[in-house]
């Protein structure tokens, strides 16, 4: 969807995906007259209102305002801004940049209210007035503010620049409200290389860490500045995280951008970002040695790289002195065996609340399903995000799960905490949004809701009044975002959960390709069959939720199976797995015989009995006997079946079965070229059967096409390319809908590039 109905860039989204600030041109009712270049606006994704934050009061000098950033709790917004909102405390003089905060209307504030926050050490609380033009960062609470200014605590500091943490909890004429952040050296540099300094902070949502980027040695006791590759030439800076409450200067700063024997990065590091509790952070580097993978072939100027950096070892949800971080690279192709890295520059990474989910611009071609031209501003690309559980990459500019081709001019992605909402600027926004976009750059909000499973469940036969074995039932997550639940309800009391040994209600993520368990058990109030509903919920905006049948009777138990559930892993759609086999036991106290084998649930048919050494056998006290599983997808996706096993006397036990299919589809193309204006012959076979397939070539909203699949899953289609089509290696893209897509690579000769035979100059006259 379109974030307001107005030009802006640089946006900023709440921690639920509900609110949306960026900066925008100001719209100038006609007749009126507005000399800004830029203001801030909010969007509430929930009503469709956008808001102008900055308006110019009455009586004052107007100004600019830039790189707005929003409060996870949605609550404040910062901005640096030329103008002087503060009339007693900010002089409106040199450089004019201060950092205000603004409490929003839905939070008991009001539009146009402002607060002053970067003021002078020492002076009462007066403005900077020289505030790098740079984003602020908040956390979740936004009580903690971070910014860039002039390091003017060092003599003759030139262009360096530090970093202020405020409280803005305490009062403004507080000298407590504001501190350095440790790292900050407390000489000016003395030696041969060119320094920046300290710069692009980024606060932890809770509010305990700030990452920023440094040329500074700051992991030292005592920082000192750090050296270049060439004198004369700019220092290397790094990525630092600083532990605001550790007051030993020895640990309470940690160097990010670090080799695996701990040195720094010999390429450096910047754009740091961080997720809501600090134990990951991603960043972007060109070196070549952060983590193992295959990189491009060069000795200077290396292509720039995505990271993560996961410090929490111990996965205690916090960062200890103990954990040992590990460092992965992020911008790599999919399924590449070893990892096969960006073969062009990938920047501006943005972090989900939990860490999970990273968004990220790249330029790589091998990266991106289309090979996108390299058009646009200079920070502009293609947006991709990273799945970190999952290593998997996949495509953000698409709509309803289907690729759109349109050229890379996308960047500065921000990601909400699950990751379910990404926002970013984009040039083609037209293309995605042909509904609703205007002329122009414009803000895009890309949501994608996590697609959960929870199987149905059947307790089985157990004794009226009494209390049965504990049963798990599992929710899965199969991606993209992270679903985050806070609530877990049964419509049936005769089924209890079980809070403490239910990790759904562990107030934690759940990310993509992971899972939480519910915990149940089942007490029946009487004899004969009963259910009930069970869900597992999320709460606020854009809240999910998935729920299933429970079932179970009163009676007589007699049998039990071991384990009590099984997960027959990831299979190719139409092969079978390797069988699964488990123990039927006679739990009972007399001879019993088990007559009744089935499966049941929304995917039986994918599961059979393969072994059977139980069926209308007599099964002695506490003898076993063992059946044996096998699964065979259908479709992709998550699949389950309960399996149900009873005696002749009506006794019975169950056993929840899953799995997942997926398709591994193949594209291929007639020939390796295909001149500009002529067409080319596409096949492929392992897609869903009788499906359209989108079949995209090119850059332009209309270069793509449809097919449809047989019954087999298998494809053939001739692809017009276009007259004008840019030469080079090009990409050709066939998707379903559901996902399953494969691509082809084929090299395209230009129309200048053709020898137009007949044609003198061509050997024939």
């Amino acid at each position: 969807m379109a974030v307001g109905d107005v030009v802006g860039s640089h946006p900023s989204v709440s921690g639920d995906g509900r609110f949306v600030v960026f900066q925008g041109a100001p719209v100038v009712p006609e007749g009126a007259v507005d000399d800004r270049l830029s203001t801030i606006f909010l969007t509430d994704r929930e009503s469709g209102e956008t808001t102008e934050l900055t308006p110019v009061p009455e009586g004052l000098r107007s100004g600019d305002s830039l790189f707005p950033v929003i409060s996870g709790d949605g609550c404040s917004v910062a901005t640096v801004t030329e103008m002087a909102l503060d009339v007693f405390r900010d002089d409106d003089q040199d450089q004019r940049w201060d950092i205000y905060r603004s409490t929003l209307p839905h939070c008991g504030g009001a539009v146009g209210t402002w607060d002053l926050v970067s003021t002078r050490s020492g002076s009462g609380g007066l403005a900077r007035d020289d505030v790098a033009v740079a984003p602020p960062t908040l956390s979740r609470g936004g009580t903690l503010l971070a910014y860039t200014h002039h390091a003017d605590h060092l003599y003759e500091a030139g262009g360096i620049t530090t970093i202020s943490l405020v409280d803005l909890e305490v009062p403004i004429d507080d000298p407590g409200r504001s501190r350095l952040v440790a790292g900050s050296p407390a000489d000016s540099p003395n030696d041969t290389f060119v320094h920046a300094g300290l710069d692009q902070p980024v606060l932890s949502g809770n509010g305990e860490h700030l990452a920023y980027r440094s040329d500074a040695t700051s992991a030292e006791a005592v920082p000192g500045w750090a050296p270049g590759d060439v004198d004369g030439g700019s220092a290397t800076a790094q990525v630092f995280s600083w532990r605001i409450a550790e007051p030993d200067p020895f640990v309470a700063v940690q160097l990010i951008s670090a080799l695996p024997d701990g040195t720094p990065a010999p390429g450096g590091a910047s754009d740091p970002d961080i997720s809501r509790d600090g134990t990951s952070i991603a960043f972007v580097s060109s070196s070549q040695d952060l983590a193992p993978a295959v990189y491009p072939t060069c000795s200077t100027d290396c292509p720039s790289q995505v990271f993560i950096v996961n410090r929490d070892s111990d996965r205690d949800g916090n960062v200890g002195t103990n954990d040992v971080p590990v460092t992965q690279l992020l911008s790599v192709e999919n399924d590449s065996d070893p990892a096969v890295a960006g073969t062009s520059p990938s920047s501006q990474p943005a972090i989900s609340g939990d860490g999970q989910l990273v968004a990220f611009v790249t330029k790589a071609p091998n990266l991106q399903l289309i090979q996108v031209p390299g058009v646009g501003r200079g920070d502009d690309g293609d947006l991709l995000l990273a799945e970190v559980r999952l290593g998997r990459l996949s495509r953000l500019s698409n709509v309803d799960g289907e690729i759109v081709p349109t050229q890379g001019v996308h960047a500065h992605p921000d990601v909400s905490d699950s990751g379910r909402t990404t926002v970013y600027d984009s040039s083609a926004a037209n293309a995605l949004l042909p509904d609703g976009a205007v002329q122009g750059r414009q803000i895009v909000a890309q949501s994608s809701n996590p697609l959960l499973s929870l199987p149905d469940a059947d307790l089985g036969t157990t004794l009226v009044g009494v209390k049965g074995d504990e049963w798990y039932v599992a929710v899965i997550n199969d991606g993209p975002s992270s679903f985050r639940p806070t609530s877990v309800t049964m419509t049936n009391s005769q089924f209890q959960i079980n809070e403490e040994t239910s990790s759904c209600l562990f107030a934690s993520s759940v990310p993509a390709g992971g899972s939480c368990t519910v915990a149940l058990s089942y007490t029946p109030s009487a004899a004969g069959g009963t259910s009930g509903t069970l869900t597992v919920a999320e709460e606020g905006f854009g809240a999910v939720e998935v729920s299933s049948t429970v079932a179970g009777a009163g009676g007589e138990p007699a049998l039990r199976i071991d384990p009590a559930g099984a997960d027959l892993g990831l299979v190719t759609v139409g092969e079978p797995s390797t069988e699964f086999q488990f123990d039927l036991r006679n739990v009972a106290f007399v001879p019993t015989e088990i007559t009744s084998f089935e499966i049941t649930g929304e995917h039986a048919a994918e599961f059979e009995f393969t072994t059977n050494l139980c069926a209308f056998r007599p099964l002695n006290p506490r003898a076993a006997c063992s059946v044996g599983i096998t699964f065979t997808p259908t479709d992709a996706g998550r699949r389950t079946a309960l399996v149900q096993l009873a005696t002749r006397s009506g006794q019975y036990t169950t056993m929840l079965v899953s799995g997942d299919g997926e398709y591994e589809p193949v594209v291929t193309i007639d020939t390796d070229s295909v001149e500009a204006g002529a067409d080319l012959f596409a096949s492929g076979s392992q897609y869903p059967p009788n499906t359209e397939l989108t079949v995209v070539f090119g850059d332009e909203p209309n270069s793509s096409i449809s097919v449809v699949t047989d019954e087999t899953g298998s494809f053939a289609v001739l692809v017009p390319v276009d007259q004008n089509e840019r030469g080079g290696e090009r990409t050709i893209v066939v998707q379903s809908s559901s996902g399953a897509a494969a691509s082809a690579p084929v090299e395209v000769v230009p129309v200048d590039d053709q020898a137009y035979i007949g044609l003198p100059g061509f050997g024939l006259g």
